[in-house]
């Protein structure tokens, strides 16, 4: 299959270097994650290939789950130890490496002369993932199977059955998977096309607010995003 790169700028009209400069060093990783889920999605659709598997090892989705109970969101944690998620969709994501830890990765790549990157992104010095991951280190340090015990414990957590959780449909401007009106990417691009880059960090509720009084904009990619319709 030939490398298909597909990028900020040509989906959004936005690189990520002109999102920090809008957004600043604090929340630019909602933007990052948001935007490159999307991206993948659509370059997948532009392949025309059925299945999307991706790296992620066992530090990734251990951090994952320290998040998910960090920050409450029990809809996300009841879904981030999956091997395999989406699978009524049209395009089901896969994590094979998913007990495989980050180490072993590094050092097979290492001994068999692969290239890799080893360097962390420039632009997440204060990510909120950094500090679960720290926090996972100090735990591997006492315990060398913090990182598979973790992961274990949240395959095992699971959410009573009168516990609401959010129904999940299709943004009505892209069409891409939102349990909202409007899809997290569509949100956070319309706040940085208004001049209001932090719109979409926050409560539905606020991001509604501030999308009903500010007024709105239209750009080539917000109009490219809305005409090529994802359909799931």
């Amino acid at each position: 299959m030939a490398l298909k790169i597909v990028s900020y700028e040509e989906l959004y009209g936005w690189t990520m270097d002109s999102i920090v400069r809008a957004v600043g060093l604090k929340n630019n990783c909602t933007f990052c994650g948001v935007f490159r889920r999307q991206a993948l999605d659509r370059g997948a659709l532009m392949l025309k290939v059925d299945k999307i598997v991706t790296g992620h090892n066992a530090d990734d989705i251990a951090e994952t789950v320290l998040m998910n109970v960090l920050r409450g969101d029990i809809a996300r944690l009841a879904r981030c130890t999956a091997i395999s998620t989406g699978t009524d969709g049209a395009l089901p994501r896969l994590k094979p490496f998913k007990y495989t830890y980050e180490k072993e990765i590094v050092m097979y790549a290492y001994f068999k002369k692969l290239d890799y990157f080893s360097t962390e992104c420039i632009y997440s010095p204060n990510a909120y993932r950094g500090y679960a991951r720290a926090f996972l280190k100090d735990l591997e340090a006492v315990r060398a199977t913090s990182i598979i015990d973790v992961i274990h414990s949240g395959e095992c957590m699971g959410v009573r059955k009168e516990v609401k959780m959010p129904t999940q449909g299709t943004c009505k401007q892209c069409g891409y998977i939102s349990s909202q009106e409007l899809c997290k990417a569509c949100v956070l691009l319309e706040g940085l096309n208004r001049g209001l880059p932090r719109l979409g960090i926050g409560k539905s509720s606020r991001v509604k607010k501030a999308l009903a009084e500010a007024p709105a904009a239209s750009t080539p990619a917000a109009a490219r995003l809305a005409a090529a319709k994802i359909d799931f």
